[in-house]
């Protein structure tokens, strides 16, 4: 079976995460002006949290793999993809505060990701 380019995109990404590869993951997969709106709770501000631009993004991710160290995916499901839209809904481990249901919608600009709209539930 080939593998959609949206589930290529959604596997590079993931890469790009686990070897903490953040400045080159932002830089290559999302726009200049990209918006990031999601419920993370490891910001330094309460959730629903609204962070712009790909600086900030960075400090973002970077925050977030602190917070939950090496995650692990156990589960991927409800995966999406059109044209403009990559969406989906996990189960992951982390080693530092357990188990979580997420889920990410992506909207799509020219192959990069314009928003990104990120949920998370302690499970």
């Amino acid at each position: 079976m080939d593998i959609t380019p949206g589930r290529k995109f959604f596997e590079e990404h993931m890469v790009y995460l686990s070897r903490k590869y953040f400045e080159y993951m932002v830089n290559k997969t999302y726009t200049a002006d990209s918006i990031l709106y999601n419920a993370f709770p490891c910001l330094d501000t309460p959730p629903p949290n609204v962070v712009q631009g790909r600086a900030e993004l960075i400090r973002v991710f970077k925050a977030y793999l602190e917070y939950q160290g090496d995650i692990q995916v156990d589960s991927l499901y409800n995966f999406l993809e059109t044209e403009n839209v990559i969406s989906f809904q996990a189960t992951i481990t982390s080693p530092k505060t357990g188990q979580w249901a997420v889920g990410d919608v992506w909207l799509m600009e020219s192959g990069q990701i314009a928003r990104h709209f990120g949920f998370a539930d302690k499970l």
